[in-house]
């Protein structure tokens, strides 16, 4: 699958199925994502780990949220 304009951020919590709080690099707010995936993913989101977010804003500009979070780094414990 392609993905235009992606970013870098880390994730902060899950407080709902589709949605996440992250912090993109940079950025001094958090951003409420968009989870596509709906599962629990308790093993991959947790807090710090590095995130792949798309901006989809461009595709769809009455969206609640800016960004769909696509990809998680684990984290190596």
């Amino acid at each position: 699958m392609k993905y235009d304009k992606i970013v870098e951020a880390f994730f902060i919590e899950r407080p709902y199925r589709f949605i996440a709080r992250v912090k993109i690099d940079g950025a001094e707010e958090v951003e409420l994502v968009h989870v596509k995936n709906t599962g629990r993913c308790r093993e991959l989101l947790l807090p710090g780990a590095e995130v792949i977010l798309e901006d989809c804003i461009e595709k769809n500009p009455n969206r609640k949220t800016r960004y769909d979070l696509i990809a998680v780094k684990k984290l190596d414990n």
